[in-house]
Order: structure tokens, then C-alpha cells, then sequence
């Protein structure tokens, strides 16, 4: 006699869960990534299976590392859409990536969409307008798989300012691919660590470090400075308040005094300055650069590639 009580666990466990349908497509795209692991053609293979996974437009692998700038290793886009030259990213905009923010802050291995871990005025911030509305991408999820704590592999695929951003489905179905890319990422690295190019002066990543801990330190208070470093990120006042647990009111006030003893009358100009001031950093020094670049003469101000992109358009 049949257990019908056993019968209906037996029909739960055969349930078809939420899956994606395996096409054609999909399985030469996974039955390429797995032939590729360990040779340089692994990272287009991940691309072009996320690609089947969901519609991109363009996309890249980079490796972020704590004490280096971001390595990119390979970058898919439209030339037409975009404005800034393809290093602009590394030459220090990368502070305020987001993703990069959220490595440097220690996040788990993962998927990561921007429309949720963007702050709250990331889309009105000089950042977006200046730098992502400029390399025509509206929208990015990425997969950070973590190689160790200073270091992480970042996969990321992009939308269009021209076509419509991510969706929750795309965002299930890159969930449901994770699992067996990162197994593939490890065996990956495995094999190609000791091949892996790594810079170990990195004179740019240590400028833009040392401007994050040193700008318009000769002006500024300790608590101006961080409210700064939150402003120019995109984070709202409210949202700055909650992350330095104190009223919004009190951000207000710290930010029209960061304009009074700056001289400055709005976030673009904030965040030109910020960026102008990198080159002039000194590392081993905990100098302010803003002093050394508002000394310097105007022929020894060179533009830095945003502004070169902006003028040029």
C-alpha cells in the first residue's frame, strides 16, 4: 500500500523550482567557460555567458585591490557612447565607485545591483553626472568574488543610457548563475595567480588614497572632512547623518561650512577640486594636496582627463 503522506514529500522534493531554461545558448555559452578556465580567454567566456543569461550592453572584468588602483582586464563598450577616455576610471574616480567602496568597506563575496547599494543621491551626485552619465551606463549589476581580504575579482555587466536599466528577473537569474561562476573563478585563479601582474608601487592608488585622508585637511575638521568624503560619494544629508549617527541638521551646517572655508558654491565645483587635487598628493606625507595645487602655477595645473573630456565635448 502506497504512503500517500510519504508521496506528497516525494512530490515536494520533485517540484521544479525557479530555474532558467537550458538553451542551446546557455549550455555552449557554460560548456565554453569551463574548456577556458585558466587561460586568458575565460573572462570574454564569462561575459558572453552572462550574456545569455540576460541582455548587457557592455561590460568588464576588473581586480580591486586594497593597496593598488583597480586592474582592468578586459572592457567591452560602445565608443559612441561614451565621452571620457577609457583609463579615466583608474586615474582616481574608482574612490568613488560604489563597488569599489564596498570592497574597500570588507562585503562579502556576491552579487551586487546598483540600484540598491548606490547611496541615496548617487543619480544627482556630480559623480554620476560627471562620470557615469559620461561612459553612456545607466545601470550595473556586478559579481565580486572575493580572492582574499585585500583583494577581489569584479565581474560587471552593464545597460545603456539608451535602453531600459536591470530588472528583478535579471537580477534572479544572475543569482542563480553565481554559484557555478565562482566555482569557476576559483579554479581560475588557481591556476593563473602566479602569472597575475601586480603592481607593487602603485604611485596613483597611493595619490588617491592620500587625498582621501589628506584633502583640505588644512582647512577642514576631522568630522567636515568625512562629511565631504560622504557628499562627493552621493549620499544625501540624511543619509550622511545616519551613517555618522547625528542629526541631519548638523550635516547641513557642516556642509555650508565646508563651502564658506573653501570658497566653493556648489558639489561640482567640490568635486573638481577633489579630483584636480590627486596628482598634487604626496604618500608619504600627510599633506594637504589642496595647498600644493591652489600654490602651484597654472601652466603646472594640468587638466585631468574628466575635464579634458568634458572641454573636448
Amino acid at each position: 500500500m502506497i504512503d500517500m503522506g510519504n508521496l506528497e514529500v516525494m512530490d515536494k522534493n520533485y517540484k521544479t523550482p525557479l530555474c532558467l531554461p537550458l538553451h542551446a545558448e546557455l549550455a555552449f555559452r557554460l560548456a565554453k567557460m569551463t574548456e577556458t578556465i585558466g587561460s586568458a580567454d575565460w573572462f570574454d567566456a564569462v561575459l558572453n555567458l552572462l550574456g545569455s543569461v540576460c541582455a548587457i550592453d557592455s561590460g568588464g572584468v576588473m581586480v580591486y585591490h586594497r593597496e593598488q588602483r583597480p586592474r582592468r582586464i578586459l572592457h567591452r563598450f560602445n565608443p559612441r557612447e561614451r565621452t571620457l577616455p577609457e583609463d579615466a576610471y583608474s586615474s582616481g574616480p574608482y574612490a568613488l565607485d560604489p563597488n569599489y567602496q564596498l570592497f574597500t568597506n570588507g562585503c562579502a563575496s556576491g552579487v551586487y545591483w546598483l540600484h540598491e547599494i548606490a547611496p541615496d543621491d548617487f543619480y544627482e551626485s556630480e559623480y554620476y553626472r560627471v562620470f557615469y552619465s559620461q561612459i553612456g551606463v545607466s545601470d550595473s549589476i556586478d559579481l565580486i568574488w572575493r580572492i582574499n581580504d585585500d583583494s577581489a575579482l569584479n565581474i560587471s555587466i552593464e545597460r545603456s543610457i539608451l535602453n531600459s536599466k536591470f530588472q528583478l528577473e535579471d537580477m534572479v537569474a544572475i543569482k542563480l548563475m553565481m554559484p557555478i561562476i565562482f566555482a569557476a573563478a576559483g579554479k581560475h585563479h588557481e591556476l593563473t595567480a602566479t602569472a597575475s601582474r601586480s603592481d607593487t608601487d602603485d604611485v596613483t592608488h597611493r595619490k588617491v588614497k592620500s587625498s582621501i585622508e589628506n584633502f583640505a585637511s588644512s582647512l577642514l575638521t576631522r568630522r567636515e572632512r568625512q562629511v565631504l568624503f560622504y557628499m562627493i560619494s552621493g549620499y544625501s544629508s540624511a543619509l550622511t547623518a545616519q551613517r555618522l549617527e547625528t542629526s541631519e541638521g548638523t550635516i547641513k551646517n557642516h556642509r555650508k561650512k565646508i563651502y564658506r572655508k573653501l570658497d566653493i558654491g556648489s558639489q561640482a565645483e567640490l568635486f573638481s577640486l577633489f579630483i584636480n587635487c590627486i596628482p598634487f598628493a604626496t604618500p608619504d606625507d600627510a599633506i594637504d594636496p589642496l595647498d600644493a595645487y591652489q600654490s602651484a602655477p597654472a601652466s603646472g595645473k594640468s587638466s585631468s582627463l574628466l575635464q579634458a573630456a568634458q572641454s573636448g565635448g
